[in-house]
């Protein structure tokens, strides 16, 4: 295990966190630090909604972003994906130091440790930690739901299309979820 750990290290040349306790609340990251809460929504039958929410030190919205596909995946891979389109959108946008939180204990404990299997998951845990690959420094945190309400509630919007995304700003539909985390942050 130590051996893999290393390796993975090496090969990914990316830091990361774990062995915390979960937060019940959303908790700003340190300045310079932008958060990306994720998760994913199975509300539908064969549709699959993934929600991103990017915030700063001060709680500031960055982005939101909404994605709905066609699918029959199980949970863990829904949360996956979700995973993985929170680390490629915070590529996208040029961030270097990112915290990615998401209620899934599962996934968040694999890819602290790196740990991959051989399950269905793993091809997604794979894509995850190949595209995360580029960031200065990378944290893995596990979140209770919540502290992961706006990304949830991202997750249940319908996009106009496949994806969407709010720069800036967020959606009028999670502004009182993003208004609480705000309130409960720490000084």
């Amino acid at each position: 295990m130590e051996e893999h750990e290393k390796y993975a290290e090496r090969i990914y040349g990316v830091r990361r966190g774990g062995g915390l306790e979960s937060a019940k609340i959303w908790k700003a990251p340190s300045r310079g630090v932008v958060k990306l809460n994720c998760d994913a929504s199975l509300a539908c039958e064969g549709r699959v909604g993934m929600g991103v929410v990017a915030r700063d030190c001060d709680g500031r919205v960055l982005f939101a972003a909404s994605r709905r596909v066609r699918a029959h995946w199980p949970v863990e891979i829904a949360e996956g994906k979700a995973l993985l389109m929170a680390v490629r959108l915070a590529k996208r946008f040029g961030y270097d130091n990112v915290v990615l939180e998401s209620d899934s204990k599962v996934l968040i404990s694999r890819l602290s440790k790196a740990m991959v299997y051989f399950s269905d998951l793993d091809a997604v845990l794979e894509d995850i930690l190949m595209s995360s690959s580029c960031f200065n420094s990378l944290f893995w945190s596990h979140v209770k739901r919540d502290g992961n309400v706006v990304a949830h509630h991202l997750a249940k919007i319908v996009p106009f299309g496949v994806e969407q995304i709010w720069e800036n700003h967020n959606p009028v539909e999670v502004e009182p979820y993003v208004f609480m985390d705000f309130l409960s942050k720490d000084e």
